[in-house]
């Protein structure tokens, strides 16, 4: 394809264009002699004032670095000129290398290959059939849901009953390991909790408790096994000295209303807390479901649209993928020091290309719908991010915009408004292993 005599256009692939740009010598003469004019006002050279020296004596000096302001003026002013010429949207570049130089009084020709957008027509997405796996809440889930609660407010209380350790207890006592004889240092506590049967210093360990009263003292012998949490007794049978103090067990809270008050917020009754929890596995169900129907819709749209993806719009977005992942890291307070980041860029690939592929599927669909998103929409998401994050929409506002993030959030929420378009117009059906489609 040959647009012009300056700019000639040949296609490699779908997504990939190779420009051959000629700047006419009248031009490249003028901007070489603009630079060496711009360059003798300031150019100190001895035995000439400021503004006389000859251009002869410049060229001796300073041709080099005038052939590369001049090449890198000319690509970037003729490239610019050359997309919008053939109408091309350029998301990557191949740049010849090195530029080639520029000399007075020839053309200027060089060739730059383009990666653009892959070109196909959106279809078969209002039309969908996706398992929809319901937000149904049973009883048993609920009462699940409130044991949970109760027993992570359990409190811990002394033994009423004159009685050894059973499994189940909590013990405090003082223990100390020997190793052939001579008492460990790291092998030594006093005062500890532990709970009997857990597992959780060592089943063994706890099992010699059982039957043990409080103020009763003990002395046996375990075999650590080799992934022992401490790696200096790991392996080892280690002879142990105890003297149980208290014993103590878990006092799990009645379901009633006190218990229901004592959680604070709004509840008086435990029947509001019972329809809270009701409220928030439902919550749960239900982002659950978005999500399980938001992927199926994303594998069908992938499969009903394959095209080639520009590499360049991967690899930007398998760097973005590496940097949030490191920003996470350094959140947590973990090192990073010693990543292996082009390992970390290759995991990523997958995952960017795919997250690629959404993106021109969205970009298209969102063009044909006339999919846009107004202010209004804008400040609800902003205030949805303020709720999540426990700030201010003024504070979420400031930091979008002053991380240049405002764009990217407004093609987020537009992005919700077409998957949330495409779930509303796809044909709902009961799951494959459900009792509905197995009677069905």
């Amino acid at each position: 394809m040959e647009l012009n005599n300056n700019v000639q256009v040949e296609n490699l692939s779908d997504i990939k264009r190779k420009l051959q740009i000629v700047v006419p010598s009248g031009e490249v003469s003028a901007e070489i002699s603009r630079a060496y004019k711009d360059l003798g006002k300031k150019a100190k050279i001895k035995g000439f004032r400021p503004g006389k020296v000859p251009r002869s004596v410049l060229e001796m000096y300073y041709k080099k670095q005038v052939q590369e302001e001049v090449s890198d003026l000319l690509v970037r002013r003729s490239l610019g000129e050359a997309l919008r010429d053939t109408s091309l949207e350029a998301v990557g570049f191949n740049w010849p290398e090195p530029l080639p130089p520029v000399i007075d009084g020839e053309d200027f020709r060089y060739q730059v290959e383009v990666e653009i957008p892959p070109e196909f027509e959106v279809d078969n997405y209002l039309d969908l059939t996706l398992e929809d796996p319901g937000v149904e809440v049973t009883e048993e889930q609920v009462e699940a849901r409130l044991e949970e609660i109760r027993q992570s407010n359990a409190m811990l209380e002394p033994i009423q009953e004159d009685r050894g350790v059973q499994e189940g207890d909590f013990v405090v006592l003082d223990y100390q390991g020997y190793f052939a004889g001579e008492a460990l240092a790291e092998g030594r506590a006093d005062n500890t909790y532990l709970e009997v049967g857990a597992g959780k210093f060592n089943l063994d360990f706890e099992r010699q408790l059982l039957g043990l009263k409080p103020g009763s003292e003990a002395r046996f012998s375990v075999e650590l096994p080799p992934d022992f949490f401490n790696p200096l007794l790991a392996g080892k049978v280690i002879d142990f000295e105890v003297k149980v103090h208290e014993i103590k067990t878990q006092a799990v809270p009645e379901l009633d209303d006190a218990f229901a008050q004592s959680l604070g917020g709004d509840f008086q009754t435990a029947a509001d807390l019972r329809q809270a929890v009701r409220e928030d596995i439902i919550k749960v169900r239900e982002r659950e479901r978005q999500g399980r129907l938001e992927e199926q819709a994303l594998d069908q749209l992938i499969a009903n649209h394959p095209f080639e993806v520009p590499p360049s719009l991967v690899r930007q977005e398998q760097e973005n993928l590496v940097r949030e992942q490191i920003q996470f890291m350094q959140s947590h307070g973990l090192n990073i020091e010693g990543l292996d980041l082009e390992g970390m860029l290759e995991r990523m690939k997958p995952k960017a290309e795919r997250r690629v592929r959404v993106r021109l599927i969205f970009d298209k669909i969102a063009a044909k719908e006339e999919v846009t998103l107004n202010e209004d929409e804008l400040e609800e998401g902003l205030a949805r991010i303020a709720e999540r994050s426990g700030s201010t929409t003024p504070q979420v506002r400031k930091f979008y915009e002053e991380n240049n993030l405002m764009g990217s959030l407004r093609t987020q929420l537009r992005d919700e408004k077409v998957m949330q378009r495409i779930i509303d117009a796809a044909d709902l059906v009961p799951p494959a292993d459900s009792p509905d489609q197995e009677t069905a």
